[in-house]
């Protein structure tokens, strides 16, 4: 699969620095995996954590190659063996789910990375810090009023990187995510499981990015040499209401439209998500980073993962 573009004027500098700096990814996971691949790909060096050292271990193997780390954000004593991997110039990526603690997971790596002298941070937050959108389009300006409960501690989270960072002279930036999808995740892994439902009438717009896109992003974001935000929106440029994208889906698998359910009977996480009825711009990201987005269309996104999932089958031995 060809990597999203990046703007002519840009593309030499950037694959040089990405090259150059080494990488450190906290809590990698689904997105973590592919940034690792990519970094590796392009000649650089990384180090991967989980809260376990066999998890992290699991991590550097499937990717063949990477330093394994173990840490736990909730657990202070564990920034210790953080403190050794990130070294001078290095580019330290977040991407742990937010916690109970307000946020001093969050502050404690934003200090390890000041202290350690890296590069950047970049923190992996998500547009559900943002509250329902009713239909409007949503960017870096427009106020934050999560509605759930794990939106508010997304922001707590988000803050206090920010915060501490601004306050240590480190250079910091959150990308704050549409929802992510890509081979083995998203609507038509689970309309493929049989599992997938449409919530209420369905009408509410879900803006999405592919992991691809996001992985372009997060290498933009890392390596620019200047930053003219600390906050920057990510999503595709065609939001969709839930129900036309889930039927549009069915039709490219060749399977019967989703069934619907009342939102009272499902989650009130998964609600309100659907509920958020947001449009997100990532015009000022693409702009100021020179990143063309490889999947503008989540349909063209969703044909790109089946054909990668059914590429990857093809490979796999007898």
């Amino acid at each position: 699969m060809a990597e999203p573009e990046y703007d002519r004027r840009m593309a030499r500098d950037f694959h040089e620095a990405l090259a150059a700096a080494p990488w450190v990814i906290v809590g990698c996971g689904y997105s973590g995996e592919r940034l690792a691949a990519r970094v590796l790909r392009e000649g650089g060096t990384v180090t991967v954590t989980r809260r376990s050292e066999a998890e992290a271990h699991a991590v550097s193997s499937r990717l063949g190659g990477g330093e394994a780390v173990a840490l736990d954000l909730r657990e202070p004593g564990s920034l210790s063996s953080l403190a050794e991997a990130i070294s001078p110039g290095a580019i330290v990526v977040d991407s742990v789910p937010p916690g109970d603690d307000g946020g001093e997971g969050e502050r404690s790596l934003a200090r390890a990375c000041a202290k350690a002298r890296a590069r950047r941070l970049v923190y992996l937050s998500s547009t559900g810090v943002y509250g329902p959108g009713e239909g409007a389009w949503v960017d870096e300006d427009t106020p934050t009023g999560p509605a759930s409960e794990r939106g508010r501690r997304r922001l707590t989270a988000e803050s206090a990187v920010l915060d501490e960072a601004a306050a240590r002279g480190l250079s910091a930036v959150a990308i704050r995510i549409a929802a992510i999808y890509g081979p083995g995740r998203g609507v038509h892994e689970r309309l493929r499981a049989g599992t997938y439902r449409i919530v209420g009438a369905g009408d509410a717009y879900v803006s999405r990015v592919h992991v691809d896109d996001l992985v372009a992003a997060i290498l933009a974001a890392g390596t620019a040499d200047a930053l003219s935000r600390q906050v920057y929106t990510l999503a595709d440029d065609t939001p969709m209401p839930s129900r036309r994208f889930a039927e549009e889906v069915a039709k490219i698998m060749d399977l019967a439209p989703p069934p619907a359910v009342p939102a009272e009977d499902v989650d009130p996480g998964v609600r309100a998500m659907f509920a958020a009825d947001r449009k997100v711009s990532s015009r000022r990201l693409q702009e100021e980073l020179g990143l063309r987005l490889r999947y503008p269309n989540g349909l063209d996104g969703v044909r790109a993962a089946l054909a990668a999932a059914l590429a990857s089958s093809a490979r796999r031995p007898a």
